[in-house]
């Protein structure tokens, strides 16, 4: 009975001492892991490394190209509208009130300059002419009654208080025919026509309005026989030899831009089809409407293109220079809309990158960022290492 005592004390303290031992061990950290947030697990999917055996790259035999950077000259592309020149485009209007008795050209013909356009009959234009005659008519009165009193005052006839009144009243009468003539010419009337009026007893009171320039009639606003108000527009003329085209290019790029640049101008369906020219000037503030800078070029145009109302394609050479990273068409592809590249790390690893596309010309793609120079990328087998990596998150998931 003793001996079964002492066998219970030894196992109480073994119990006592592998307790106290328990307790002096450290504590172990449970780990519970969780999966990636999806949007850092897009990013970890879209630059995932692709991996490849000896066998698979010897399969593949992928060829790769070494990026190279130069610094070129900046291009911007912007929308651009064909107005009329300055310079080269008139309305015509009415100076004074009447009716159109004749039209002479219609839309589309070709005028040039002084040629007669319409024929106003007016009321108003007769005693412009009445007053002009009277004028004349008094202006030659007293010119000659001067001449007659200066004589008489050197006879010592007539006294000089006689011939300082009509000196006066012969400069209030050429007064007055400058003014009646100003008037004539005011309205359009030519130095030709004005001297057939005291030439001829008979005169019509029919205006003549002419062309101001060479052109082509664009519109007429007036029909025969209609009544109209000075100022009233009768029609447009346009030269199309020259014209002005707007480019509106937004504030960022505009800082680049600046008076003398080149600029190629093209059809925007048709960019095989171009003329050069060079920025005229450049508008300080933004266009109300599309809230861009607008760049001024004005060109001689060619086979009667471009012309007024076009829309058209520029490409601006700016001065300034900036880096440029091109690569080959068939190194590109696509994952969604984002445009992905595969850079080589090393003889069996591929990165898959995304990159920022600037433009796309024939066969280069013009990279804005996502790679530099002195890296490698694939040009061939593109698609095969696409579907690896595919493969590759479809196996992780």
């Amino acid at each position: 009975m003793k001996s079964k005592f002492i066998h219970f004390g030894i196992v109480m303290i073994l119990f006592a001492f592998a307790a106290c031992n328990s307790g002096n061990e450290p504590k172990k950290e449970v780990v519970v892991e969780t999966d990636v947030p999806p949007s850092l697990k897009d990013d970890a999917e879209k630059t995932m490394l692709i991996k490849l055996s000896d066998k698979e790259r010897n399969e593949l035999s992928i060829k790769t190209e070494a990026i190279k950077s130069e610094f070129v000259d900046h291009q911007i592309l912007a929308p651009g509208v064909v107005f009329p020149s300055p310079g080269h485009s008139s309305i015509i209007s009415t100076p004074i009130n009447g009716q159109v008795t004749a039209i002479k050209v219609y839309e589309g013909d070709r005028v040039n300059k002084g040629q007669e356009l319409y024929r106003i009959q007016s009321l108003e234009y007769g005693n412009l002419i009445s007053e002009y005659l009277q004028a004349y008519a008094q202006e030659a009165f007293q010119k000659s009654r001067l001449a007659r009193l200066e004589q008489l005052v050197e006879e010592r006839i007539s006294s000089t208080s006689e011939l300082e009144q009509a000196t006066a009243e012969y400069q209030r009468a050429s007064a007055s025919l400058k003014s009646a003539y100003a008037k004539l010419r005011a309205v359009g009337v030519p130095d030709s026509e004005i001297a057939k009026f005291s030439d001829s007893g008979n005169f019509e009171p029919t205006l003549k309005i002419v062309a101001p320039i060479n052109g082509v009639i664009e519109k007429n606003f007036v029909e025969l026989g209609q009544s109209v108000n000075a100022l009233e527009n009768l029609s447009r003329v346009l030269d199309t030899h020259e014209v002005l085209v707007r480019g509106y290019v937004s504030p960022g790029d505009a800082v680049l831009v600046e008076p003398g640049n080149a600029v190629d101008i093209s059809k925007r369906e048709q960019e095989d089809v171009t003329i050069k020219g060079k920025i005229t000037s450049v508008n300080p503030g933004l266009d109300e409407t599309s809230r861009s800078v607008v760049v001024n070029i004005i060109i001689p145009s060619e086979d009667g293109w471009p012309k007024p109302g076009e829309n058209l394609r520029l490409a601006i050479t700016s001065g300034s220079q900036k880096e440029t990273v091109a690569i080959q068409l068939q190194a590109l592809t696509y994952d969604g809309d984002q445009p992905i590249v595969f850079v080589k790390k090393d003889a069996n690893t591929f990165e898959r990158r995304p990159i920022e596309v600037d433009q796309i010309k024939g066969d280069f793609v013009f990279v804005a960022s996502g790679l530099s120079a002195g890296e490698e990328v694939a040009v061939t087998k593109v698609f095969s290492l696409k579907a690896l990596s595919r493969f590759d998150i479809i196996s992780e998931e």
